[in-house]
């Protein structure tokens, strides 16, 4: 995964291909944002295919590294 300026490329494990999206697409309480290398789960947008949409972070970060 790949942030620049709120936009976001993610790679599919089952079908090799990457989608964009930007930080209105993360499902997330609070500041929308993901660091590289995290797995995150989304769908793909059924309007434009090389988009992802829903993405939802399941690595969720250790809140001391922001409020330590």
């Amino acid at each position: 995964m790949n942030g620049t300026l709120g936009s976001y490329i993610v790679q599919d494990d089952d079908d090799q291909r990457y989608y964009g999206f930007d930080y209105r697409q993360i499902v997330t309480e609070g500041f929308r944002t993901i660091r590289t290398g995290e797995r995150v789960r989304f769908h793909v947008s059924d309007v434009s295919p090389d988009r992802a949409e829903f993405v939802i972070r399941l690595d969720q970060p250790d809140a001391s590294e922001f409020y330590g």
